[in-house]
């Protein structure tokens, strides 16, 4: 069943797919919990908030899961009232399967749609060219790996089956190399750049270079293209030239691929589907009324 703004949304994963995953659900106006470890959660609400969507504006709450502070009630309630489950995160993890049964519980459960972001697996435009970049030019590179694709096939089996357990839907939305996902210049008048993204203190984390590329690509990198299947490549030859601010084969914006996970919960044709998310050049991003038919035309 399709999703509608007001229902609660439990957002888990890391990193700053996770957190605009988050952002974008709670301005769609989902009841939205992002749920973060101890350690991460005074950054994850650094970059949530800001002038264009201040923290009371948005019906989004962090909750702490983990560590000597977590108050087991709340996560226990946020579990069960979750309608939508978003699962994404940023780094080359996955979520174990313990974790699935606790955030899709069989009993008590009110989940009816789970959006999940895995990787493009077909092993295309990977090797030794790919590696090599992530080595030398950008971690964040998706390269790969038999250790690594392996693992993710195994977390889309596992939670595709447990949502089909608990009686709830599930999508899997597919990233190659993550990049951008901060506001750019929008707050210009004359800048590019996406509002509804992170606070631009997202480019003060991670990998520093003199010239900050994460910006630079959220202004002109702002295109989103949708094609049904693991359909993605990895960056193959041009690894190098395109590890930063170029755009490569491989990329997934970030907002693009945050956007798709929480607009699949609303859409019925996105149900039951995989999809891969491309960056193109441009400097706008899709509007959320244009989700349904990228969608459509995918499949």
């Amino acid at each position: 069943m399709a999703l509608s703004p007001g229902a609660k949304v439990l957002v888990v994963g890391n990193g700053p797919v996770q957190c605009l995953a988050a952002r974008l659900a709670a301005i769609k106006g989902y009841e939205t919990t992002l749920a973060c470890v101890a350690t991460s959660a005074a950054t994850d609400e650094k970059v949530l908030f800001d002038e264009a969507y201040p923290k009371e504006s948005l019906p989004l709450s962090l909750l702490i899961i983990t560590g000597e502070s977590v108050d087991e009630a709340a996560v226990g309630k946020a579990i069960n009232e979750a309608e939508g489950l978003i699962v994404a995160f940023d780094s080359e993890r996955t979520l174990p399967e313990p974790s699935m049964k606790v955030f899709m519980p069989e009993e008590g459960g009110s989940l009816s749609h789970v959006s999940l972001m895995s990787r493009s697996l077909n092993g295309q435009g990977m090797g030794f060219t790919a590696t090599a970049a992530k080595t030398a030019a950008n971690p964040e590179i998706w390269a790969g790996g038999d250790a690594a694709m392996a693992a993710y096939r195994l977390m889309e089996q596992q939670v595709t089956a447990r949502a089909t357990a608990v009686g709830a839907a599930s999508t899997v939305i597919r990233a190659g190399t993550l990049k951008g996902g901060g506001s750019g210049d929008a707050s210009r008048e004359d800048g590019g750049g996406e509002r509804s993204f992170l606070n631009p203190a997202f480019y003060s984390m991670g990998q520093q270079d003199l010239v900050n590329w994460r910006l630079l690509y959220d202004c002109e990198a702002l295109g989103v293209s949708l094609s049904a299947g693991d359909t993605g490549e990895g960056p193959g030859f041009f690894a190098a030239l395109t590890s930063t601010d170029r755009i490569g084969p491989a990329d997934s914006h970030r907002g693009g691929v945050a956007a798709a996970l929480v607009e699949a919960l609303g859409c019925d044709v996105a149900t039951g589907k995989d999809f891969t998310v491309r960056t193109t050049e441009s400097r706008e991003f899709p509007k959320p009324d244009a989700w349904p038919a990228l969608f459509a035309a995918a499949v």
